[in-house]
């Protein structure tokens, strides 16, 4: 316990390197805000929205967060302990792009409408708010990972301690039980056809898996944050 306490006080990311980790965390957050943006655009006017545009800055993004994790993993040499712990940290992050790509094909998905391009295949008006209250507890969980994993020695807090109330796994279970409750309620809706009612389903087990990709990034980041204790550890024994 004594060498974990010396090892909180040691200052081994550089606020450089702690800026340039930050700003990463940042662009992702407004992927999520742009996703969350883009279901509602969708819901409530189609593809007649913003779709296309929605999808083209979600490209943008992920091209910035590319260049940024390119530019963390040269910053610092690979032999040094900060660029080990920036290889540890960075390397559950290419699922990021993942998640994003997922985002993004969604979105792309909205604008060209696959699986709700005839008349009447749109979400009907009185399952909406269900579908906006579920896309809200995804982007819930996508942000508390970013959240949780600001550049700061608490990585090494975050790694151990267990799951909680408003954390990632929490979020995700909560839109677990939405998502099941919604898919409940689209196939007893006696007023739907079966036709409306499938790609209905796709659509909120495609919006439900992006917190499920969010979990699986979270568990990395912890594996990853556990394997970074030996590195602070260096040098701060004594």
């Amino acid at each position: 316990m004594e060498t974990l306490a010396r090892v909180a006080e040691a200052p081994v990311i550089s606020t450089s390197t702690e800026n340039d980790l930050d700003s990463y965390l940042d662009t992702v957050a407004a992927a999520t805000a742009l996703f969350r943006s883009a279901v509602d655009t969708y819901l409530l006017h189609g593809p007649e929205g913003e779709s296309w545009q929605q999808a083209k800055r979600m490209a943008d993004l992920m091209q910035t967060l590319d260049d940024m994790q390119q530019r963390l993993e040269t910053a610092t040499g690979a032999q040094s302990r900060l660029g080990e712990l920036i290889s540890e940290l960075i390397d559950p992050m290419s699922g990021v792009s993942r998640l994003l790509k997922d985002m993004k094909r969604q979105i792309t998905g909205f604008a060209i409408e696959s699986g709700f391009s005839t008349p009447g295949r749109c979400v009907p008006s009185h399952l909406i708010p269900d579908v906006q209250e579920l896309t809200d507890e995804v982007c819930a969980a996508v942000d508390a990972l970013v959240e949780s994993y600001r550049p700061s020695l608490l990585w090494l807090e975050q790694a151990s301690i267990p799951d909680r109330e408003n954390g990632v796994s929490w979020y995700e279970g909560q839109a677990d039980r939405l998502s099941m409750q919604l898919l409940k309620k689209i196939f007893a809706d006696e007023g739907l056809d079966i036709e409306s009612k499938l790609p209905m389903a796709q659509l909120i087990e495609e919006i439900d898996r992006v917190a499920d990709q969010a979990e699986s990034l979270d568990l990395e980041l912890r594996a990853s944050c556990m394997n970074c204790l030996p590195l602070f550890a260096i040098g701060h024994s004594h």
